[in-house]
């Protein structure tokens, strides 16, 4: 009978090398650490078993039969139920990304719990082995242990793949090669029985394993080891399936980049590992996710008391975190929301919502995504939709306001504002869309198509045979900003064949204050194409002269709420009329915003004001309905003329 150890022996180096590997990917700092740590070992301890029962079965005539009983006993045995370690490993790594059935672990210990019974049972009858004079024999149900094995190998690898769907298929061709690679041990010594290799069988089918289940590690975040996005996506995706509802805890660090700044990214991720080492002590690990940067999930069951988890969320935030013989004090805004307020498409949008709610009400604060918040919420998506729909179409509507010279009496400029019509929601504000533009980072395609859709009018309808001298277009924050604007705004200009000048450039006291350095280069190079500029709602902010030194505006316009408080209050109107008395003295043009009757329009033309806009002269109208306006307005002062 031959008994080749060497190959044993090399199995044995194999599993020496797949621990070495193991290490170095710190492979065992992750997940179920100690199981890995088991699993490994027993492999190991068995294959050892395995060489030594290959040299007292040559040897056995020197060696006790009954020892020779004890070690293959043993060794057989011990090989049944290393599958079952493994699968119990596997299942609890998957078990930390969704919830799964204990069922599971019933079924999967029935083979091994039926071979060990045949051990037992092999003892009197010698179904499994036996020894006779001429040495070891394989018993009538010995080939139990490949099938026993070649059933935990595939179920493992249906499991990962077609259950969890975890790796990919071109993991899968290589795998489906390594199977047959494994296979061939069993097949060589199932019909050469004289060749005992079991236990490079058994590593090779092991590896197989372990080349499969070790893909799960990818739902693993590195620096903290929480479940990551990933995770928490294919988490929530399983509790929509089973109809596990529950309530989502997001915590957002506030100021972490201080404590990066302070102790560097190494500190700032030792910080991060320790709120997640102490949230692991109040929570299931499958229910704590890092979200992404300084921001961590914790999931609940729909029965949990939310004001008790939020307690105590808040005590794992106020706990001491020591690093460097230093106390880091944590805090972080908390924002709740329920997947019973959400359909499955759209409740990672509902957590990012929360998220940005609750930074937006500031340090420390909690928001809750109620029924009131989340129907906030679908505005802001629709409003989303809408802009994104719009920048596709390549097309804004918008309405336009004429300004009224009090010099002349008749209509001398005309303010662009756009709108934005949304399906079960009507006009929906510039104040708002515009903010969410800003967020999202579409304001700057609107900007460049409002302005198109401007120029567009401007020629279409030559404006100046009806007295206006120039359209005001609104510039946003976020392009004030960019370095290319002035060359965006030329070309758009030119492109439609209109004077510069023709185009003035409104700009609120927020942009200014914003990116004053950056506003004055884009001014400078664009007033050299004769553009002009207007400091807008000025009152409404920051309400620093020194804008208007610096930069070149021509107009200023007063905001509406400064000329209706003037309206009410003497020492308000005193405030505005010297105000107004101070802009001219500097050769400004002032504009008085909010005009909505007779009585307003002839208080400011008393203060000098040189324009008024408002109510009283018209609302913002279409385009076709203002040049309508503008020819009703234009017959009266020909027969004037004549």
């Amino acid at each position: 009978m031959q008994y080749n150890v060497q190959y044993e022996i090399c199995s044995v180096l194999f599993l020496l090398l797949l621990f070495f590997i193991s290490s170095k990917k710190k492979q065992f700092e992750n997940l179920q650490s100690k199981a890995y740590y088991i699993y490994i070992f027993v492999i190991f301890s068995n294959t050892c078993l395995d060489i030594i029962s290959c040299y007292t079965i040559e040897y056995y005539q020197q060696c006790p039969i009954w020892i020779n009983y004890i070690i293959n006993t043993v060794f057989l045995s011990t090989q049944g139920i290393i599958p079952v370690i493994f699968v119990l490993y596997t299942h609890s790594k998957v078990q930390q990304i969704q919830h799964t059935s204990r069922k599971l672990i019933k079924l999967a210990c029935i083979p091994a719990a039926c071979i060990q019974v045949l051990m037992i049972i092999n003892l009197w009858n010698g179904c499994i082995f036996y020894f006779d004079s001429s040495g070891y024999h394989h018993g009538l149900l010995h080939d139990l242990l490949y099938v026993n094995m070649a059933c935990y190998t595939i179920g493992v690898f249906i499991y990962t793949i077609c259950v969890h769907n975890i790796i990919g298929w071109k993991q899968c061709m290589l795998i489906f090669t390594i199977i047959a690679v494994a296979a061939t041990p069993t097949i060589v010594q199932f019909f050469i029985p004289n060749y005992m290799l079991s236990g490079l069988g058994t590593t090779m089918s092991i590896f197989i394993m372990y080349l499969t289940s070790e893909n799960i590690t990818i739902y693993l975040d590195a620096t903290t080891e929480a479940l990551n996005r990933e995770a928490f996506t294919r988490h929530l995706k399983h509790e929509w399936n089973n109809n596990n509802l529950e309530h989502i805890f997001a915590i957002a660090l506030d100021n972490f980049k201080i404590v990066n700044e302070i102790y560097g990214m190494e500190g700032g991720n030792k910080i991060l590992k320790m709120l997640v080492d102490n949230l692991k002590k109040e929570y299931e690990e499958n229910q704590i996710f890092r979200f992404g940067g300084d921001i961590f999930l914790v999931t609940v069951p729909e029965s949990s008391d939310c004001s008790k988890e939020l307690d105590k969320i808040h005590r794992i935030l106020s706990k001491d975190y020591i690093l460097y013989n230093a106390d880091v004090g944590l805090s972080g805004c908390i924002s709740l929301v329920h997947m019973s307020n959400h359909e499955e498409g759209n409740l990672i949008r509902g957590i990012d919502y929360a998220i940005s709610k609750v930074k937006e009400i500031g340090k420390g604060q909690f928001f809750e995504l109620d029924e009131k918040a989340y129907l906030d919420m679908q505005r802001r998506m629709a409003i989303e939709q809408a802009i994104i729909e719009a920048i596709e179409a390549g097309h804004f509507e918008v309405h336009y306001q004429p300004i009224y010279d009090t010099a002349s009496g008749c209509f001398h400029s005309m303010e662009a504002l756009a709108r934005l019509n949304i399906p079960g929601y009507g006009y929906v504000s510039p104040e708002e869309f515009i903010t969410i533009a800003e967020k999202n980072g579409t304001i700057l395609q609107i900007g460049l198509i409002v302005l198109e859709e401007v120029c567009r009018f401007i020629s279409r309808y030559r404006i100046q045979k009806y007295g206006i001298e120039f359209v005001e277009v609104n510039l946003s924050v976020v392009q004030c900003m960019q370095e290319q604007i002035h060359q965006e705004i030329q070309e758009v200009i030119s492109r439609n064949h209109i004077p510069p000048s023709m185009i003035n450039l409104e700009i609120t006291e927020s942009a200014a204050a914003y990116s004053e350095e950056q506003l004055i280069r884009n001014m400078a190079r664009m007033s050299l194409s004769d553009i002009t500029f207007s400091l807008d709602d000025y009152g409404s902010g920051y309400s620093n002269i020194n804008y208007l030194v610096n930069l070149p505006f021509s107009i200023v316009k007063i905001d509406k709420y400064i000329v209706w408080a003037a309206m009410k209050k003497v020492s308000s109107r005193k405030v505005l009329e010297n105000t107004i008395a101070m802009f001219k003295c500097i050769n400004l043009k002032v504009v008085a915003e909010g005009i909505e009757d007779a009585e307003m329009m002839d208080t400011l033309i008393g203060m000098g004001t040189d324009y008024l806009q408002g109510y009283y002269f018209s609302k913002p109208i279409p385009a076709e309905q203002l040049i309508e306006l503008l020819e009703k307005e234009q017959k009266p002062n020909e027969n004037k003329a004549k």
